[in-house]
């Protein structure tokens, strides 16, 4: 489990001043890079290691409304790992409220050989330990 603290900027809301779906999904992206980046495997990384991700059936449910410059925290909560990873993110207001849950299906993409593979044991090793308590 991994979480993260952010607030409602003007780029994430609509002309309401409510936050948008693309931010929520933009924001689990964010989390799971962050995720990856404090197991060792920045940006940088996954290039020189010729691998990148790619998500495909974003899933948002939305509670209630988180409005501009409003702190929420995402929590990265579980995911089940396969040949892709399939992750759950909650996002909960300042009273502690789950506001919003994405559910992303990540797959790991080899530039190298040019096609999706399965998630490679060296990261997914990270999913299994800290992710599953």
């Amino acid at each position: 489990m991994i979480c993260k603290n952010y607030t409602v900027t003007g780029e994430d809301v609509n002309d309401f001043m409510v936050m948008e779906s693309t931010a929520y999904i933009s924001y689990t992206t964010r989390l799971l890079y962050h995720f990856l980046f404090h197991n060792g495997f920045s940006k940088e990384k996954l290039n020189a290691l010729h691998l990148s991700f790619e998500e495909e059936n974003n899933e948002l449910v939305c509670y209630q409304n988180l409005m501009f410059t409003e702190p929420f925290l995402v929590e990265m909560k579980h995911c089940q790992i396969g040949d892709k990873i399939n992750i759950s993110s909650s996002f909960f207001n300042a009273k502690n409220e789950c506001c919003a849950e994405v559910i992303k299906e990540v797959h790991w993409f080899d530039h190298t050989r040019g096609h999706i593979i399965a998630t490679p044991q060296q990261i997914r090793q990270h999913f299994n330990r800290k992710l599953s308590a």
